[in-house]
């Protein structure tokens, strides 16, 4: 078989094949006898609780019929209108056995999108949307591949008469909304004790509940009729809420009730972080400038060991910070522009200027308090300013952005968001918006690489990808995305697929799952090609996105390696992973076992654990089946063929 037949490689990973895989241990064994030989590898296999290896060479895979990311088939997204999470569309109907070729309606659901178009038992359901439905199980698809609101051509024949009616798909269930986080009532309670109400403690100025006449040690007694016994109550009764809905209030004050009435106001905060995720702007230039200031204070030194050119090496070396020690004696592995580099197969790379040490006019502690923007713009003003009273007014004409080092070990027990979190943020100065990243020197242990990857991945438009505190039950994607959990330690490991695609460096072959193909996905890593992103809904709202991580470079420390599929609905990326364990702990444990394959799982379909249905409800059929690893450390497998 030809290497072109097996799949291509990226030139810089590529390796000749290899029919015979058979490795002498040492040239001792060779001086013992075969039977001898044999005897202590079974004893150590036996000591081992292994399985004696099969000494014959076993053929190389026959890979005929496979196909590449290049020769794959491929689709493209169709833009269609928006669609609601969770629910496949519901005709209502319950479909008899075939009669001439087709299903024929033997019970309508009363009330049903079906009752209301008219559809009758007896009814011979022919098509669909123009696609012939020959059985019941074509009908089902045919309908729950859509969703509520949907409009469908349902063609019948009733007593030999051909006709036509068009139905709009209902949802078979109306599942509660919480919807009160995009409402705004601004009003704060203590939990009420043997049924009192809740006891106002704080109101907001300008919002709804200060504005109807509210005041301080008020008692809201019921909400829109409906008794509050418990803080979650009144939670509750703003889920199906929104911005200009008008709520009565029974309220108590000293001896007397009376009601007021609320006007709801829109959250700017929900709808900022909803328009914050869809509206990113990613870095596509195939150069970075860093402007580098290095900031100590009156109280905290920086550590002498850690000079500018440490951090020059550390930052913005190639291929030379590699198998040695940093400044104060850590393992380093690579550079951040190493790093980049690998990742983007050289189409970023990170430059810079080091400015520093400035010394800042106050003691660290005195710029912590707070996490407002005016209240960090002190202590990024006074840095500034040092850095062009040093180097000139045009100092910073060519930065892309800015990179705060604060001199000594993380600041203890700080909040999020606060000035010494280590984070992504904009500052101005002197009229001009910079990205800013903050972090630590790292005092007595210089800072690794593996936290300034993290935080200029944000200085690229890349969003956090961990389990948020404030987002209980959320799962982000654990140690394998760069974006996610930092990894202590000298060596980041790569970002998802999902990142390096909005980026610019990964191009996914598009698929429709609906056609059946066997296909071959080299390692991600030097590729800027090898992955695949499989439809669950033909509009792209919601993706599977397949590549195959490989322990090298600096993925060398991931805890496995092989297929890893990430779901992507409405361009929020979550793994999911083999060995089925769902929720926030599914990135978390069995590490070895959460790429594909494993011993839990070598499929990815409707049945499986995790399943591959549709989180938007309906949309397209995908099944993953026959997931192989290759000796060669490519991975084959089957799309569209449903095993049963």
């Amino acid at each position: 078989m030809r290497r072109d037949e097996a799949g291509a490689h990226c030139a810089s990973t590529g390796r000749p094949r290899r029919d015979i895989c058979f490795r002498v241990k040492s040239a001792h064994s060779l001086r013992l006898s075969a039977g001898l030989w044999f005897g202590l590898c079974f004893m150590a296999q036996l000591a081992l609780g292994a399985a004696p290896a099969n000494t014959t060479t076993s053929a190389p895979p026959d890979l005929s019929g496979y196909r590449t990311v290049a020769q794959a088939i491929t689709t493209k997204v169709r833009k269609e209108r928006a669609v609601r999470m969770g629910q496949p569309g519901y005709l209502g109907v319950e479909a008899a056995p075939v009669r001439n070729g087709h299903p024929v309606v033997e019970d309508v659901d009363p009330d049903s999108p079906a009752a209301k178009a008219g559809l009758r038992r007896g009814d011979v359901l022919v098509r669909v949307n123009g696609d012939d439905i020959s059985n019941d199980e074509e009908l089902r698809e045919a309908i729950q591949s859509r969703t509520p609101g949907d409009r469908v051509r349902v063609s019948f024949k009733r007593g030999g008469r051909p006709m036509d009616v068009v139905v709009t798909l209902a949802a078979v269930s109306r599942p509660l909304q919480l919807s009160g986080e995009h409402v705004l009532v601004g009003v704060r309670f203590t939990e009420p004790k043997d049924g009192e109400g809740l006891k106002i403690v704080r109101l907001t100025p300008d919002l709804p509940a200060a504005k109807s006449g509210l005041k301080l040690g008020d008692r809201m007694l019921k909400f829109d009729g409906v008794p509050l016994f418990r803080a979650s109550d009144f939670a509750d009764g703003l889920a199906d809420k929104r911005p200009g809905d008008r709520m009565k209030v029974t309220v108590e004050r000293g001896d007397r009730e009376f009601d007021v009435t609320l006007v709801l106001a829109p959250n700017p905060a929900a709808g900022a972080a909803e328009m914050s995720w869809y509206n990113r702007k990613f870095w596509s230039n195939s150069v970075y400038r860093l402007a580098v200031v290095l900031v100590e204070f009156s109280d905290v030194k920086r550590n002498p060991r850690i000079t500018d050119a440490a951090w020059q090496q550390s930052l913005f070396s190639v291929g030379a910070y590699r198998n040695r020690n940093n400044a104060t004696g850590q393992p380093a592995q690579g550079s951040v522009n190493d790093y980049y580099r690998e990742q983007s197969c050289g189409a970023l790379r990170f430059e810079g200027r080091m400015f520093g040490p400035v010394q800042s006019a106050k003691q660290r502690a005195d710029y912590l308090p707070g996490t407002s923007a005016a209240q960090k713009t002190a202590f990024f003003t006074e840095a500034l300013d040092a850095v062009l009273a040093r180097h000139g007014a045009n100092a910073l004409d060519n930065a892309d952005g800015l990179l705060f080092i604060h001199a000594g070990a993380r600041v203890p027990l700080i909040s999020r968001g606060s000035l010494y979190w280590p984070h992504r943020g904009n500052t101005t100065y002197r009229g001009r918006k910079w990205p800013y990243v903050i972090c630590q020197e790292g005092g007595a242990r210089m800072s690794p690489v593996s936290l300034f990857a993290h935080e200029l991945g944000h200085m690229l438009g890349l969003p956090d990808l961990y389990a948020r505190p404030e987002n209980p039950g959320s799962e982000g994607a654990g140690v394998w995305c760069a974006m996610s959990n930092h990894v202590p330690g000298p060596r980041p490991r790569h970002f998802s697929a999902w990142c390096k695609i909005q980026l610019g460096w990964l191009k996914p072959a598009v698929i429709d799952p609906t056609v059946k193909q066997k296909l071959i996905l080299a390692p991600v890593a030097g590729s800027t090609t090898e992955c695949f992103k499989v439809l669950a809904r033909s509009d792209g709202s919601e993706y599977f996105l397949l590549e195959n991580r490989r322990k090298k470079g600096f993925d060398e420390s991931l805890p496995a390696e092989g297929l890893f599929i990430w779901r992507v609905v409405r361009e929020r990326p979550a793994l999911e992973e083999s060995h089925g364990v769902e929720g926030p702990m599914g990135p978390r444990v069995y590490l070895h076992s959460v790429p594909y394959p494993s011993a839990s799982n070598n499929a990815f379909t409707s049945y499986t654990t995790p399943p591959s249905r549709s989180f938007l409800g309906g949309g397209l059929p995908v099944f993953i089946t026959q997931i192989r690893k290759l000796d060669d450390g490519r991975i084959t497998f089957h799309i569209g063929y449903d095993y049963q």
